[in-house]
């Protein structure tokens, strides 16, 4: 029983110890000075007219993606582009194996040379084709004259009938060499014009396997990034089968999802304010490009192109935002340097009577030009601070 009196008579000295501790500390603490921030700037809640505006969400993309393919068929020798690399137009993409097309060149190269030898041919056999003609013609002159004269001589009787059937006779056979070396001189001038249409045929033949040859080097028809590679080394490449798609990375788009009803309030030409916060820029002002025809029946919006100022750091399939401004609307708006964030909270710095100001929570709305729309937590005609809001606390003095 004593030992319990003691217990209880040590516990009561202590508490009362503690109690005495805690009122000296309270004491302490209600004797410091209050903190006090100077040169801060207050502001009047007040209602101004703001801008409003329909957000939409969307998905960055390249304005162009061109897929390459191969126009010949054959087995890759070389593809060393990657996914990712940076390609320039002209540059060497894709080698396909050639030596079919390098066989068929040399094919009609040597059909060319034998057409070519063969012309060289005609042409002399065409000369002696034409002297041949000249010798008949002269012929013919001379058997004409000598014919003439008998005829003549025969009217007279100075000359026999066999002499005059002689005469006739040779007229009709040197006629007759005549008009076969005529028709020789077209012979062989047919037989030239097979030549050169064997030579023509030739050269077309070397300029299309020329052509051909040339599909085995696939070079970039636009410069862009390598986004999808479809083949590799050692697989066979098929005309129209894709090898590669490359996007142009100069220009971007943002593709946003808008609602039907808020798509008549869109037009093409409109500046939107963007952000991307992936590039963390904050926003930028991009251009409506295009609305498309049609709507997506099972989300019910239209998709709308905005073309996107050049950033390199831009990628497809990056998440964007896009505002677009619809009309003026009156709203309680604080400058956006009043608000402050604690944690989770939002809130600001309300100036009280007292000359201190105090961490208010609100809610707030749309920004826009520097101004946040405020929805609840301060009314107009509250004053609060909008410089230094990082060296405030509960309870700092400011005036």
């Amino acid at each position: 029983m004593r030992r319990k009196f003691v217990l209880i008579t040590a516990a009561f000295s202590i508490a009362i110890f503690a109690a005495g501790c805690s009122k000296e500390k309270t004491a302490e603490a209600n004797s410091q000075p209050t903190a006090e921030v100077k040169n801060v700037a207050i502001v009047k809640v007040s209602r101004s007219s703001i801008e409003d505006f329909y957000e939409a969400t969307g998905t960055v993309k390249a304005k162009t993606t061109t897929q390459v393919s191969a126009n010949m068929m054959g087995r890759i020798i070389s593809f060393p582009t990657a996914e990712g690399d940076i390609v320039m137009r002209g540059q060497v993409l894709v080698e396909i194996d050639s030596s079919e097309s390098k066989a068929q060149l040399a094919k009609a190269q040597a059909a060319l040379k034998e057409a070519q030898a063969s012309l060289i041919e005609v042409a002399r056999s065409v000369d002696a084709a034409n002297a041949g003609v000249r010798t008949a013609e002269a012929n013919k002159h001379l058997a004409e004259t000598t014919f003439g004269r008998y005829k003549e001589l025969y009217k007279r009787q100075s000359a026999s009938a066999q002499e005059f059937d002689e005469a006739q006779a040779r007229l009709k056979a040197a006629t007759s060499e005549l008009d076969r070396a005529k028709a020789n001189v077209q012979t062989i001038l047919s037989k030239n014009r097979q030549i050169n249409a064997r030579i023509e045929q030739a050269k077309a033949e070397i300029a299309n396997t020329k052509v051909y040859e040339g599909y085995s080097k696939i070079v970039s028809p636009v410069s862009g990034i390598v986004v999808k590679k479809f083949a590799e080394s050692g697989s066979t490449a098929a005309p129209g089968t894709p090898l590669l798609a490359i996007e142009d990375n100069s220009q971007y788009q943002l593709e946003a999802a808008v609602e039907e009803s808020r798509s008549k309030l869109i037009h093409v030409g409109n500046r939107v304010n963007i952000r991307i916060d992936a590039i963390g820029q904050g926003e930028f002002m991009g251009t409506v490009a295009q609305i498309m025809p049609t709507s997506d029946a099972a989300s019910r919006s239209y998709t709308v192109k905005i073309d996107l100022p050049a950033n390199p750091a831009l990628k497809t399939g990056v998440y964007g935002m896009a505002r677009f401004p619809i009309a003026q609307k009156e709203a309680t708006t604080v400058p956006v340097t009043a608000i402050v964030q604690r944690g989770q909270l939002t809130g600001v710095y309300v100036l009280g009577a007292d000359g201190k100001v105090n961490f208010r929570i609100v809610t707030t709305g749309k920004t826009s030009e520097g101004a946040v729309e405020i929805l609840s937590g301060v009314s107009d005609g509250d004053e609060v601070a909008t410089s230094d809001v990082e060296r405030l606390s509960d309870g700092a003095k400011v005036r």
